[in-house]
């Protein structure tokens, strides 16, 4: 194994909550999949992505100065598939998805557990990506306790009981599902 796919795959290890970030900008609406964010400071409110030097997203929100981070739950495996091709634009990525425009003008995708409205505070490039620290400006969440939507060894899971036992006993997973 290359020193690169050992360094993915030691990496993947670690699970990590999945998000859309999306921008809009001049008219254009775009988004990507991105499970590389993280709280940074809550005073200021200040979270940080990280986004693929090469991709369209990375000029958007160079151009834009803000972007959303939308919160996938459970059921988004496909909106995170959809937004996680790199030469998808507009009509592909949002397709006839409704989507409202939060206070920055970004997309906010429906169904998600939160959205947090960013604008950009600092941007730091370090090798392949390009991470942005957003000054939180405006955020929502759902009210209702749903799961999010995790990416762990480069699969989509959840932490809802039946996917966590599946994974250990699925055997035991049918025999719990049927009422058992």
């Amino acid at each position: 194994m290359s020193p690169d796919r050992a360094y993915r795959a030691t990496m993947g290890l670690f699970a990590t909550g999945v998000t859309v970030i999306t921008v809009g900008h001049q008219g254009v609406r775009h988004g990507m999949t991105a499970s590389a964010v993280m709280s940074v400071s809550l005073r200021p409110r200040l979270l940080a992505v990280a986004v693929d030097n090469r991709s369209y997203t990375n000029e958007m929100v160079q151009r834009a100065g803000h972007f959303t981070v939308n919160i996938l739950a459970e059921g988004q495996a496909e909106v995170a598939r959809r937004f996680a091709r790199p030469m998808a634009r507009e009509a592909e990525l949002f397709g006839a998805t409704p989507t409202a425009s939060g206070p920055t003008g970004d997309p906010v995708l429906p169904a998600t557990l939160a959205h947090l409205s960013c604008e950009v505070a600092s941007v730091h490039e370090e090798g392949d990506h390009t991470l942005y620290v957003g000054r939180v400006t405006a955020l929502w969440r759902t009210p209702e306790a749903t799961a999010p939507l995790i990416f762990y060894a480069g699969r989509f899971c959840s932490t809802s009981c039946r996917v966590c036992i599946a994974r250990v006993d699925p055997t035991e997973a049918l025999y719990a599902l049927h009422g058992g």
